[in-house]
């Protein structure tokens, strides 16, 4: 018995983008366009706003988004949405920029942000009822590979120190336009580090105990396809098919996740985001092979599984992880990325250890600790 839930319009190929002034328009007159500040992106902004004009659309530009977005940085976009009220949000970015669209969508209409009702909304497998009948409809354009945002019900928001998801099925974007073009801009480490967050969407939710039939096709084909490509990818950075390949990898992925759930790889990750500011990609390669490690005797036979993914036979997976990691440029440890010992001290200090159901806290502490030396 299991459910498999994925509301979302994709819209795949190339040149799809094209298409954004009538997917937009078929939501209203006024769109909240939701992206960072980057320069090397702004050419895509231009042109993204140039196909709102052509079906008439008023574009609102809200561009603060910073990696791991912060509620300072939500509540300013609130404002601004607020000040100028639109019918639709579009996300136009990696992550950030669609996490934080969601929470603009979801928070609008409201007088303020309670952020202890939002983070409430702590489950992915909770059927929650409507959240207010002024949330918005989310259109998502992702630039990279990796972070499957556009496809799941969840939003990750940085708030102090921690970094704290909350989920509704509100938050499903409408329709995704996943056109491989638009990540051939992708810098080297950002392809490695996004296209190995996609890896762990599919690995996690492989292993999940809430994986389903339909879960486990989606992500063995999302592994396959990311052992396979994200190295050639990162060789020939030009090649379209191997960047379409990663789109569709990071496409099946999201939809695993967003049905089966992750593993300890990102609540750990998200601890370690909270006091360091580490691209996530990064810091989920880093605390992956002490998991696999100490996580092995209990998923055996899913592990020589994926194992045997990366060669034909092979039942090492914490061998294969390491190798593979090291083909992509991040075999790298805490310690080696700068994380001081009192930095380490409050990641593992994190209260929400005790409370995770990926095991113990002692469990969790061993695989830090080893990530941090």
């Amino acid at each position: 018995m299991f459910n498999y839930y994925q509301p979302t319009k994709i819209h795949f190929g190339e040149h799809r983008l094209e298409e954004l002034g009538d997917i937009c328009k078929k939501y209203g007159e006024r769109v909240f366009l939701v992206t960072t500040a980057d320069a090397p992106l702004q050419p895509l902004y231009e042109r993204v706003k140039s196909l709102l004009a052509a079906v008439d659309m008023q574009v609102i530009h809200f561009d603060k988004v910073e990696p791991n977005p912060s509620a300072e940085m939500i509540e300013e976009g609130f404002a601004m949405l607020k000040e100028h009220p639109c019918d639709v949000v579009l996300a136009v970015g990696g992550g950030s920029s669609i996490d934080t669209a969601k929470a603009l969508a979801f928070t609008n209409g409201q007088d303020k942000i309670v952020w202890e009702e939002i983070f409430a909304y702590d489950s992915p497998f909770v059927d929650y009822g409507p959240y207010s009948d002024t949330v918005l409809p989310i259109i998502t354009v992702p630039t990279t590979s990796g972070t499957g945002s556009q496809l799941t019900q969840a939003s990750v928001i940085t708030k102090g120190t921690e970094k704290i998801t909350f989920y509704h099925s509100s938050l499903f974007s409408k329709e995704c336009i996943l056109d491989s073009e638009l990540t051939l801009t992708l810098p080297k480490r950002i392809t490695a580090a996004t296209g190995f967050d996609a890896f762990t969407h599919a690995f996690e939710s492989y292993i999940n105990p809430r994986a389903s039939f339909y879960s486990e096709m989606d992500s063995l084909q999302a592994m396959k396809l990311i052992i396979k490509y994200l190295p050639m990818v990162l060789e020939e950075p030009n090649n379209i098919e191997y960047r379409k390949m990663m789109t569709l990898a990071d496409t099946l992925a999201g939809r695993a996740l967003a049905n089966s759930g992750a593993s300890a790889p990102h609540p750990l990750s998200e601890d370690i985001g909270g006091i360091v500011h580490m691209a996530h990609g990064e810091a989920l390669a880093i605390v992956f092979p002490p998991f696999i490690k100490h996580a092995y005797a209990d998923n055996k036979e899913k592990m020589e599984t994926v194992a045997s993914l990366f060669h034909e036979g092979s039942k090492d997976l914490y061998t294969e992880i390491v190798a593979f990691l090291k083909t992509i440029g991040l075999y790298k440890t805490l310690k080696e990325c700068g994380v001081t010992q009192e930095q380490f001290d409050a990641i593992i200090a994190w209260p929400v250890l005790d409370h995770l159901p990926f095991g113990s806290r002692e469990f969790l502490e061993t695989i830090l600790k080893e990530a941090y030396e």
